[in-house]
């Protein structure tokens, strides 16, 4: 009996001693002022600057991006991705993505609306932005992209060089025939 009251004695004595040290951290982290602060160390927490186009796309194909420490992430929705056909123009539909400080541009679309866009259209698809244009053939929207998943299309300005990648569903590709990229 004597042996349980003294380990419930001690197992409290040091739950006591480290609430301390836990005020401490936690008044620590709020007091810096920062939202994003480092949580106590174990994680940072980011906001998410992603633009979501969840209606049809304007007319002139022009999306307003924020820009967080030089990225700029675009995501279009099924409904956005069909409103594109709309803007389908001389064999090309034209997306402008408006980022301004931007060394990093992330476009997501969902695959099986760009290939039934891309279908009834037969246009190319381009993406403009302030690191690059980059033109897809339509050849490319049809038939190497699958209908589950998504396309993203990504351009990194670093240096002087710019890199760019376009997967489908996850996986990257290579060799595209007809791509067009102009910096």
């Amino acid at each position: 009996m004597k042996k349980q009251f003294i380990a419930k004695l001690l197992v409290l004595a040091l739950v006591l001693s480290m609430v301390p040290a836990t005020i401490l951290a936690a008044s620590a982290a709020a007091d810096t002022g920062n939202p994003t602060a480092n949580n106590g160390g174990y994680y940072d927490v980011y906001e998410d600057t992603t633009v979501r186009v969840n209606e049809p796309v304007p007319e002139g194909g022009v999306i307003e991006a924020k820009v967080v420490a030089g990225t700029a992430t675009v995501t279009l929705n099924t409904k956005a991705v069909e409103s594109l056909a709309d803007l389908a123009q001389d064999g090309e539909i034209a997306l402008e993505i408006k980022s301004e400080g931007a060394t990093k541009v992330d476009v997501s679309l969902p695959a099986a609306a760009l290939i039934k866009v891309a279908e009834e259209t037969g246009a190319d698809l381009t993406i403009k932005s302030s690191v690059a244009t980059i033109t897809i053939p339509n050849e490319v929207l049809t038939n190497e992209f699958t209908s589950s998943g998504s396309v993203k299309v990504s351009v990194q300005a670093t240096g002087s060089s710019v890199g760019f990648s376009i997967q489908a569903s996850g996986k990257a590709l290579k060799n595209i025939k007809g791509l067009k990229v102009e910096f």
